[in-house]
């Protein structure tokens, strides 16, 4: 359960920068992005973009903090 969490929490600290090249690593991929539905169409914004960004750091903090917190228990 510890591996897989601190797993988890390294994707998800992670996963905002490879969010970010895949959003802004290409002009015509981020127009597609933007011109999509809903939640696509605000990847632009910057609040839209710092909240996911936040968020998915956040998580992978979270897992982190609890894959310790575990080790602690076992």
């Amino acid at each position: 359960m510890q591996k897989i969490l601190i797993i988890l929490g390294i994707i998800f600290i992670l996963s905002p920068f490879f969010l970010y090249w895949f959003i802004h690593g290409d002009y015509e991929r981020y127009i597609w992005i933007i011109n999509g539905p809903f939640p696509f169409s605000h990847f632009g914004g910057g609040p839209a973009q710092l909240f996911m960004y936040l968020s998915l750091f956040l998580l992978g903090i979270i897992f982190l903090v609890l894959s310790f917190v575990f080790k602690k228990k076992i």
